[in-house]
């Protein structure tokens, strides 16, 4: 065998073993590797309705709780799908390919902003309409994402 062609298979090799070490730990493609694996549909239907009825109960606190369990239910779904570690912030900014429909994407980033109005800021009060029009976005979400 020729000396040359023995350096090139010694450097493929090496190079394949960097790749699949960078793979794995998501320092590259990030948002193709899967951390979660398969969704568990029927807790997410599960905890959907969970959600639902909080939002139906017409109180404050009812109305705080179903949000911030509805933007956990996504996260979840995210993870899954795209795999990309960090926050909830960070896995929508790469989810955009995952939405047939700009609409529903900015939708959904509308509702995680209520969401993080509700954990940052001291004294914020939803009322039923914006607790129903983000329960929307987040159902549409859901949807657009294979998970109910």
């Amino acid at each position: 065998m020729n000396a040359t062609f023995l350096y090139l298979i010694l450097f493929a090799g090496v190079f394949a073993a960097i790749f699949v070490v960078l793979l794995k730990k998501g320092w590259i493609f990030e948002g193709l590797v899967n951390q979660k694996g398969p969704l568990d549909r029927r807790m997410i239907w599960q905890k959907w309705q969970e959600a639902e009825n909080l939002a139906k109960q017409k109180q404050p606190s009812a109305y705080k709780a179903a949000i911030v369990e509805a933007d956990k239910l996504v996260d979840y779904v995210l993870k899954s799908k795209i795999g990309v570690n960090g926050t909830m912030a960070d896995r929508l900014k790469k989810s955009r390919s995952c939405f047939v429909n700009y609409s529903d994407y900015d939708n959904l980033w509308k509702a995680h902003k209520v969401r993080n109005r509700i954990a940052h800021e001291a004294g914020y009060e939803l009322l039923y309409p914006e607790v129903k029009r983000a329960m929307e976005y987040y159902e549409k979400a859901l949807k657009e994402l294979r998970a109910i």
